[in-house]
């Protein structure tokens, strides 16, 4: 017991203070992205339509506004929830914002990533295209959709469990086409829980950000110490294969360089994304749980809280910094 309380003690003092937080500060898989007509910032969260919560700064106040999907996704599949709507990715693109969203059964791989589209990324505005067209498959997950551009070319991020993350170009922003996964991060432990993956450029390399661990239903007594979320990375040149991490550890062979960890009330931070604020360059940002509201004996998605930090690269890996 002596040992786990030095370990939380040492992880406590590895990290800085989070990034401060008034208002709505509730997050669950957040996407974030700040407006380009005016530098509003909108979060989006899984929940009832997709919760979105804006705000004039990183810091808050934040006001939750409503439901980007009010009507919940057009995606007809047995055993989908048509409004529970999970793990939205946004980004900006020729005039328009693009949300990549996920209807999903939990623990199954009955799921399916679709898309929609707004000019100002207000509740309602989407327009919903539906599914992008991944096919279906026994190695992966139809979840945690990441959108990027590299070369030109587009391309998504997703899985979870099973044989992890893979990723497959788009033949547009809004389907797949006949294009094939393929996988670029497993983790042989365990049941193979990673997930949640966010690809960022800066500088010379693509960097793998992902959510390793437990991701809920933390209680007073469980998950055992440890095996909660944690935020790792691993990093390639080309961004679409060859990612190690700073060991030099393929991400494929379970590689992974801890990036955040539980510390202080900071207990199981997951479902990151990288923003580049306009001011602050880099920011990391994720769901936490905080600590006392887990030794109170949880709350369940309820207790989720929004975190950021601002990062910086040394050495080519990112290192969180106080905001």
């Amino acid at each position: 017991m002596l040992g786990l309380f030095s370990l939380f003690i040492a992880l406590a003092a590895a990290y800085p203070a989070r990034g401060p937080c008034t208002g709505d500060c509730w997050a669950h898989d957040p996407a974030m992205i700040q407006r380009e007509s005016d530098g509003k910032y909108f979060r989006f969260s899984t929940g009832d339509g997709v919760i979105t919560q804006t705000s004039s700064s990183l810091k808050g106040p934040w006001t939750r506004v409503g439901a980007a999907l009010p009507n919940g996704s057009n995606i007809n599949q047995d055993g989908l929830n048509t409004t529970d709507i999970w793990a939205p990715d946004v980004h900006y693109s020729d005039e328009t914002y693009y949300m990549y969203y996920v209807l999903s059964k939990i623990g199954t791989q009955t799921s399916e990533i679709g898309v929609a589209t707004s000019k100002t990324l207000e509740p309602g505005s989407w327009t919903d295209h539906g599914i992008v067209g991944i096919p279906a498959n026994d190695d992966y997950n139809r979840i945690d959709p990441n959108w990027i551009s590299i070369g030109g070319k587009q391309y998504l991020q997703f899985g979870s469990f099973w044989e992890d993350i893979f990723q497959v170009e788009l033949t547009s922003a809004l389907k797949v086409g006949s294009n094939t996964p393929y996988q670029i991060a497993y983790n042989a432990s365990l049941n193979h829980r990673i997930e949640g993956s966010f690809l960022y450029e800066h500088g010379d390399y693509y960097y793998l950000f992902f959510s390793s661990g437990i991701a809920g239903s933390y209680t007073a007594t469980y998950p055992a110490a440890g095996a909660e979320y944690s935020i790792r990375v691993c990093r390639s040149s080309s961004g679409t294969g060859g990612f190690v991490d700073k060991a030099g550890t393929k991400c494929t062979e379970s590689g992974g360089t801890m990036l955040l960890a539980s510390h202080n009330q900071v207990y199981g931070p997951g479902g990151e994304g990288v923003l580049t604020d306009k001011d602050l360059g880099p920011v990391l940002y994720y769901h936490y749980y905080p600590l006392s509201i887990k030794e109170d004996g949880g709350e369940g998605t309820a207790g989720y809280r929004y975190g950021w930090d601002k990062i910086g690269f040394v050495d080519g890996w990112p290192v969180v910094e106080a905001a």
